[in-house]
C-alpha cells in the first residue's frame, strides 16, 4: 500500500510539474513579444527614454522643458503638460537615462513647474545601492545634494551610488539619484552625511520624463 501511494505521489507531482513549466514557458513568451511590442511603440514614437524597466512597470508621460530658473540657488524647470496629461505635485521627473531629476511642485491645465534635487525644497528619500543603509537626499543653497540622517554605523565610501528608496509611493525605489563625492559627520555628530556628485547637466535639459502611475 505504502509503494502504490508513493508512486500515485509521484506521477501527480511528475504531471502537475510539466504543466507548471509549460505554463510558465507560455507566460515568459508572453512577456517577451510584449516588450518586443512595446521597443517597437518607442521607436515608432522618437521617445529615446532608455530606462525599459521603468517604462515596463510604469506609466511614462514625456514632456518638453520650456523654461529654467535659478534664483537665489533654487533649481527649477517649468515643462509643457499638466492637469492635461495627468501630472500632480510630487511626481518625479526623469532624463533620458532613466535618472531622477526632482519632483512636481505645482500643476496647472498645462505648464507644470518641478523642483531639481539641489533645490533647498527636495526631498527625497534614498539609500545606498545595493544595502538597506537609507537616509534622505536634500538640496542646500550652494546648489548641491546631500545625503543626510545615516547611522553613524553606516558603511558607504567615496563612488557608491545612491538611489530612491520606498517611502515614496509615487517614486520607485531603484532610481539613481546621484554618487557619494565626500563623507562626514553632520554637525551633531549623531549622524553621517554625504555631498552627492549629480550625473546629469541641467543646462542640456530640453525634454524630461515624468511617471505618472505604476501600469
Amino acid at each position: 500500500m505504502i509503494k502504490a501511494k508513493n508512486s500515485v505521489s509521484g506521477w501527480w507531482e511528475k504531471f502537475f510539474g510539466k504543466r507548471d513549466t509549460a505554463l510558465f514557458e507560455e507566460e515568459k513568451s508572453d512577456l517577451i513579444r510584449e516588450n518586443a511590442l512595446l521597443k517597437e511603440k518607442i521607436r515608432k514614437n522618437g521617445i529615446n527614454f532608455e530606462g525599459e524597466d521603468l517604462i515596463s512597470l510604469f506609466n511614462m508621460v514625456e514632456v518638453d522643458v520650456i523654461g529654467k530658473d535659478n534664483f537665489l540657488g533654487t533649481p527649477l524647470i517649468f515643462i509643457f503638460g499638466g492637469d492635461d496629461m495627468g501630472l500632480r505635485e510630487g511626481m518625479p521627473v526623469l532624463d533620458s537615462k532613466g535618472l531622477i531629476l526632482g519632483t512636481i511642485k505645482t500643476s496647472q491645465q498645462k505648464i507644470s513647474q518641478a523642483i531639481l534635487t539641489p533645490n533647498h525644497d527636495s526631498r527625497i528619500g534614498a539609500r545606498i545601492a545595493g544595502t538597506d543603509w537609507d537616509g534622505i537626499v536634500v538640496g542646500n543653497r550652494d546648489l548641491r545634494m546631500v545625503l543626510e540622517m545615516m547611522p553613524l554605523d553606516s558603511q558607504f565610501k567615496r563612488g557608491d551610488q545612491v538611489v530612491t528608496d520606498n517611502r515614496n509611493p509615487d517614486i520607485p525605489a531603484g532610481i539613481l539619484i546621484g554618487m557619494v563625492s565626500s563623507i562626514k559627520e553632520s554637525d551633531d555628530h549623531l549622524f553621517k552625511e554625504a555631498i552627492l556628485d549629480s550625473p546629469w547637466d541641467n543646462k542640456k535639459l530640453d525634454k524630461v520624463w515624468v511617471i505618472t502611475g505604476r501600469k
